[in-house]
């Protein structure tokens, strides 16, 4: 049994590989494609982003408790399958319809039912991993996804060799899966595992589904807010539109990796359930501590690509980077989804602080508020900012998910110690980010004297304090 830090190397390895490998594909894809194929690209995976959703419920978080607190592996992880075979089954024949009846063309919806089925086994492989994270041994999940963002990679390349098309774009994501899967199933099988399929273990994937599903509820509204942005940009801009949105949001996803699943769920998120058993003194303290931390990562990573401008976009996606976007439009686009990120940390460290306390009911309407929010946002933003107040709706959705979170928490608890946990930052990246706003030197030297004053402000007035936690070792390793 490997020990948390360990693990948390290997969930990163494989997060950095399994991403890289699906944006390096879309930057080939970017280049190969016209503008309009493109956009249809984006748009299937955003809908297979929402059918991975879907097809789970939640079921796989729960596993992984079940199996962690002694439940028996085959029957538990029979039944999760059981379920997600059952909905995504129903979740894709649903999207599909959905979108013929909305006049979707047949293109598109090919596009969207190839993307989806690499998404569904996709779906099996993070089913499967809900076994290695009880059981630490992620090795296993960070081999899987190696093989994943390589395969991927090299089928991008063979496509741009081989000049084809969009729907053999499509199809890669199946194809990238396989590997993967078979990996995945035969470690599975090495630690004992056999699929039971038994009449009563089928029968359990029912009260699985019960169990998950408010949780999966709070998933979904999630998903749909991550992904709904796209819809009402494809139906107002355009497919073109979509393309030189959905840039910006994948370059905000791979930063996001960095705290999620890596850090949460991963190595903190057992150190915060402990909390949570001990006492609310004790997960204050851990809100803090990870305030700090992901805002002192935030601002890393955001200082120099903020005073980059528009470079790191086309050094991305190529030369036709702005799809026939306005620039001012594009920039403003990158610069609204660069400031989510911070609120897109503050977002996951609060939904594990209730996942910890289990309190996912309570969480269900304050999601459906803030998509709410969003969608209209959305409705009267889109058609006139175009696809910057689409990134303002996503702003809106990730800033208000976490503040009311924290409202809730706070009034059950008390404080919950945000507040002491940003300050430090806050008052490091204001003088650095006026650098970067004034920006007196060139976008480079911008950018790396700004991150040299955040970093030197923040240490001398005491950041350094919380650098020794990040070597507490875990449970496993005391």
């Amino acid at each position: 049994m490997a020990g948390r830090k360990a693990n948390s190397v290997y969930m990163l390895m494989g997060q950095v590989f399994s991403k890289a490998g699906l944006f390096v594909s879309l930057m080939i894809y970017s280049r190969l494609l016209d503008d309009s194929s493109f956009g249809k690209l984006l748009f299937a995976v955003s809908i297979g982003l929402i059918i991975i959703f879907l097809s789970d419920m939640g079921a796989t978080m729960l596993v992984t408790r079940r199996i962690a607190a002694g439940s028996p592996v085959n029957s538990t992880l029979s039944s999760a399958i059981f379920l997600r075979s059952g909905l995504s089954i129903i979740t894709v024949s649903t999207v599909i319809t959905a979108g013929w009846a909305v006049g979707y063309s047949g293109s598109q919806l090919i596009l969207m039912l190839l993307v989806s089925t690499g998404f569904i086994l996709d779906g099996f492989c993070e089913t499967a991993f809900a076994v290695f994270r009880a059981r630490e041994v992620m090795i296993n999940e960070g081999v899987a996804r190696v093989l994943l963002g390589v395969l991927g990679i090299l089928l991008a390349l063979f496509a741009w060799y081989a000049n084809k098309g969009v729907y053999f774009a499509g199809s890669t994501y199946i194809v990238r899966q396989l590997p993967a899967l078979i990996f995945v199933y035969y470690a599975l099988r090495r630690m004992g595992f056999r699929i039971d399929l038994s009449i009563p273990a089928m029968k359990s994937a029912i009260p699985l589904y019960k169990a998950a599903v408010p949780l999966g509820i709070v998933g979904i509204l999630m998903a749909a807010g991550f992904r709904i942005d796209s819809i009402f940009v494809k139906a107002n801009l355009g497919d073109a539109a979509v393309a030189s949105y959905q840039q910006s949001i994948k370059i905000f996803e791979t930063m996001v990796l960095i705290v999620t699943p890596t850090l949460l769920p991963g190595a903190l998120f057992a150190a915060l359930c402990e909390a949570a058993h001990t006492g609310w003194g004790q997960v204050r303290e851990r809100i803090a501590w990870m305030t700090e931390l992901f805002s002192v990562i935030a601002a890393v990573l955001l200082l120099p690509i903020w005073a980059s401008g528009l470079s790191p976009l086309k050094l991305i996606w190529g030369n036709e980077f702005l799809r026939g976007v306005q620039s001012d439009s594009v920039l403003l686009t990158f610069r609204i989804i660069l400031f989510t990120l911070p609120v897109a940390y503050f977002f996951h460290i609060y939904l594990s602080v209730i996942i910890a306390e289990e309190r996912q009911k309570s969480a269900l309407p304050l999601v459906a508020i803030s998509l709410l929010v969003q969608i209209v946002l959305l409705f009267f933003l889109v058609p006139v900012a175009g696809i910057s107040g689409a990134a303002t709706a996503y702003f809106s959705l990730f800033s208000l998910v976490p503040l009311l979170f924290a409202w809730k928490l706070h009034r059950i608890h008390g404080p919950t110690g945000f507040f002491r946990g940003i300050r430090r930052p806050l008052a490091a990246f204001l003088p650095a980010f006026a650098i970067v706003f004034l920006h007196p030197f060139t976008p480079v030297l911008n950018g790396v004297f700004s991150l040299a004053v955040f970093v030197v402000l923040w240490l001398a007035i005491g950041g350094r304090e919380i650098i020794p936690d990040l070597s507490r070792p875990g449970k496993s390793e005391q």
